[in-house]
């Protein structure tokens, strides 16, 4: 590989394409209508990406795991769709526990609604198509400032690593941030959690018992409703 087939590889790696909040319409979506919309914008992008799919589990999985705001029946609000949009960018690098922090501690922000999500988006978005120009010329730059010949065997493993290490040393400083600004729950007291866990079972116990005792009363009232009709025939 040599300089100029290098530059076209970079260009076409950092060439995908995510939807745009503009292209969310303001009516509520099924979860087909979103995956065909995500799908659609994806083949925009270079091939390399067509695999990444937006899917049902995941999106199940984002509602499940209380990511994303309760759905109410089958169909996702514009601002429920960016939601999910936030945690597919974001969750081949963050777990689904740091993703959640961070649009928890989004929510948290006086005021924050869709409307403000949809603005946050945006301003990724927009800042995000910068930092791609940007990771080419960084790409370019560094095998000129560390002096590493693409052409050369070693130098192109040594320039796959540092590339690796950088995407690394970026990952870090992510979850770092979130760590100081949105750490993680303090665990609950375990006598909280027994308390808790009481109260649940007292509370199934219990409807365990009215069930049983209306079983019963409905079975000891067959018998005199069968001696009435007797009686009357």
């Amino acid at each position: 590989m040599n300089r100029e087939e290098f530059e076209k590889l970079v260009l076409d790696a950092v060439n995908d394409k995510e939807l745009k909040s503009s292209d969310i319409p303001l009516v509520d979506l099924y979860v087909d209508q979103i995956i065909k919309l995500h799908s659609d914008r994806l083949h925009e992008g270079s091939e390399r990406f067509y695999d990444r799919q937006l899917t049902k589990t995941m999106i199940n999985n984002y509602a499940k795991d209380r990511v994303i705001t309760p759905v109410k029946g089958k169909k996702y609000t514009k601002e429920q769709i960016i939601q999910i949009l936030f945690i597919y960018t974001l969750k081949g690098t963050l777990s689904i526990g740091e993703i959640k922090r961070l649009l928890d501690g989004a929510y948290a922000i006086e005021g924050f609604d869709g409307e403000r999500l949809t603005e946050l988006y945006d301003k990724y978005s927009s800042i995000k198509d910068d930092i791609r120009d940007y990771s080419t010329t960084v790409a370019s730059k560094m095998l000129e400032s560390c002096s590493l010949d693409i052409e050369n065997d070693e130098d192109y493993i040594a320039t796959v690593m540092n590339f690796v290490a950088m995407s690394a040393f970026m990952k870090n400083i992510a979850q770092a941030m979130i760590a100081e600004r949105y750490p993680e729950p303090e665990p609950e007291d375990d006598s909280e959690k027994k308390e808790k866990d009481k109260e649940k079972k007292d509370k199934k116990d219990k409807k365990e018992k009215e069930k049983k005792e209306k079983k019963e009363k409905k079975k000891g009232d067959e018998p005199s409703e069968k001696k009435t009709e007797k009686d009357n025939k």
